[in-house]
């Protein structure tokens, strides 16, 4: 067990090889991550905890997966909050009365914050209201968006079937009232995120606080709210000895699918405070700036579905095309893409894990919360429900063969409780160094922090 710890201490960058601290003689930051607890948000504040740093999270505080409990036992500073902002029919926006406003912890405080980083705003009231309270006092604000903005956007104005971050325009509403409108109604949930990134822009232009947004694509990763792709994970197992085939959406089934694993989030955003803080150079090439970020790979559908099936040692994956209104298909969500990640590459010297190896990681985490009886029963109860409403009739038999499979397994393998070391073991897969460095052909400057994070 204790070489288990070292381990993950070694992979954190928490003590180097030689003994001693990896953070003596590095500066600390002051960091708030604002919905820092959730399924996209708690490897970004387990990262930066691990590295030494003084991180406050603010959210509504649910316990799904005993997250908050593990972080605020490894330092986390919690603030309880709903951020939603209330709207009157007649007043309109009550943004003085609620939201953050109704956060006696984070209304009150005065402190400076080296950087903010923003999982949690949902339209430009809640980022309007976060950049009242925090003005003078942010030294760099990072707003995690979706790709889902270039669907709001004009077309680009290239041949490549890439997104790049330079397409998410378009017009404001005082130069074409109707275009923009028109483009709104392709994604609202993209419109509203891009009105968060226009008024970061707007705000930064007018001498606030630096900020850089990060676009992610189809997210993944260990404890999900929304149980996507656990659900899946346990259909492509079911699917043969059930004959449920897998859904080929019609409509979408040539389209590439980008993704993006949530530690991958927590590199990308070590390495924007570093630059954005003068440690390493330069912060012009990240304030004010967008970057993708996507795994390399980009599978159609059906490809998607083989990567799912490997680790379950699965040679193939039985499929059935299906009309676009009929069929179940939980990847993609955003379907406009591939994302192309150069700028992220080159800049950041972002490395993302390998689509297949981060797939791998994630399936053993899933088959581990199946077996281990003693811990997440309300998250496997949950997941059982969203399994009937998903396929219907077919429900309670996938559920019963679920059960009845992990029961079995229960009995023939040799199997240890998932504890917290064996956990960070199995979320935090990184590709290999050699991989990376022979990709990008040269070696760059790194920032210590980020070269912490990046060890395995």
């Amino acid at each position: 067990r204790w070489l288990a710890v070292i381990a993950v201490l070694l992979r954190f960058g928490c003590v180097s090889v030689a003994g001693g601290a990896a953070t003596a003689g590095a500066p600390q930051w002051k960091v708030l991550v604002l919905g820092g607890t959730g399924f996209r948000g708690h490897p970004t504040t387990e990262a930066l905890l691990h590295l030494g740093h003084r991180v406050t999270a603010l959210s509504r505080g649910n316990r799904y997966w005993g997250t908050l409990d593990k972080l605020e036992k490894n330092g986390l500073n919690f603030w309880k909050c709903n951020r939603t902002v209330a709207v009157d029919s007649v007043a309109g926006a009550l943004s003085d009365s609620s939201g953050l406003a109704n956060c006696s912890a984070f209304a009150n405080s005065s402190s400076y914050f080296d950087a903010v980083v923003d999982f949690s705003s949902k339209d430009a009231v809640e980022i309007k209201q976060a950049v009242k309270f925090l003005r003078g006092r942010v030294g760099i604000y990072i707003f995690i968006s979706t790709h889902a903005v270039y669907d709001v956007s004009k077309n680009a104005t290239h041949d490549s079937p890439l997104q790049y971050e330079s397409d998410a325009v378009r017009p404001g509403r005082e130069v074409s009232p109707l275009e923009r409108f028109s483009l709104k109604s392709n994604n609202p949930r993209g419109n509203d995120l891009l009105e968060c990134e226009e008024e970061l822009l707007k705000q930064f232009n007018s001498g606030g606080f630096p900020f850089t947004v990060l676009r992610l694509a189809n997210v993944f990763g260990p404890k999900e709210n929304t149980m996507r792709f656990w659900l899946l994970h346990l259909w492509v197992r079911s699917h043969v000895p059930l004959r449920l085939p897998i859904h080929i959406d019609e409509v979408l089934e040539e389209t590439p699918i980008s993704m993006t694993y949530t530690p991958d989030i927590a590199q990308a955003v070590v390495r924007i405070i570093e630059k954005s803080l003068g440690e390493v150079c330069c912060a012009e090439q990240v304030q004010g700036e967008a970057f993708n970020l996507a795994c390399e790979e980009a599978p159609n559908q059906r490809n998607f579905y083989n990567y799912v099936a490997e680790p379950l040692g699965l040679s193939y994956v039985e499929t059935v095309e299906m009309p676009h209104n009929k069929s179940i298909v939980l990847y993609p969500e955003i379907v406009r893409g591939p994302l192309s990640n150069s700028k992220a590459l080159e800049v950041l010297g972002w490395a993302p894990t390998d689509l297949q190896k981060a797939i791998r990681s994630v399936a053993r985490f899933y088959d581990r919360v199946m077996l281990d009886t003693t811990r997440f029963r309300r998250e496997r109860e949950i997941m059982y429900g969203k399994c009937k409403s998903m396929l219907v009739d077919d429900g309670p038999r996938f559920v019963s063969w679920i059960r009845g499979y992990y029961d079995e397994r229960r009995k023939t393998e040799l199997y240890d409780e998932l504890d917290d070391e064996d956990e960070d073991e199995i979320v935090l897969a990184r590709r290999g160094v050699e991989r990376s460095k022979g990709r990008r052909g040269r070696r760059r400057r790194r920032g210590r922090s980020a070269d912490r994070l990046r060890e395995l």
